[in-house]
């Protein structure tokens, strides 16, 4: 049997099978190998999360094919204003930044600041606040 060395992360953990897979898929179409753990009825049963895994050496290419991914306006055009999708394309940056700077895997001493911070984040990116996100950016070494 062939020994894998590398060291598989968690890229984040979603609440039901449908987001992961749709994440796992987005992650393998921009190149990056993914794999969900935790979509079983089990799982479904004790409500645990179901997370999304990626190579830690994928982690950062992960972190930017999601969060600041190639996004072109002519695909949102029938959904939002220009400004607010110059507005989404600066949340999903700064997002990124957030999620690179604090992530366990790429600042270890992170430790649960990083599930705090990230919470914090995915909440202010979900209501779009660009201020809210650059203040918690700020406040990261």
């Amino acid at each position: 049997m062939e020994e894998y060395k590398e060291k598989l992360v968690v890229f984040d953990k979603y609440d039901n099978a449908v987001d992961a897979n749709i994440v796992k898929g987005a992650l393998e179409a921009s190149g990056v190998p993914a794999g969900v753990i935790g979509d079983s009825t089990a799982n479904a049963v004790w409500m645990a999360p179901i997370m999304v895994v990626v190579f830690k050496r994928d982690l950062e290419q992960a972190i930017r094919a999601i969060y600041d991914g190639e996004m072109k306006f002519e695909d949102y055009s029938d959904e939002m204003s220009r400004e607010e999708f110059d507005n989404l394309q600066m949340c999903n940056r700064t997002f990124a930044d957030i999620a690179l700077k604090c992530h366990p895997e790429l600042a270890p001493d992170s430790g649960k600041a990083y599930r705090d911070v990230l919470a914090m984040a995915k909440d202010a990116l979900a209501a779009g606040k660009l201020d809210a996100l650059n203040k918690i950016l700020a406040q990261l070494p």
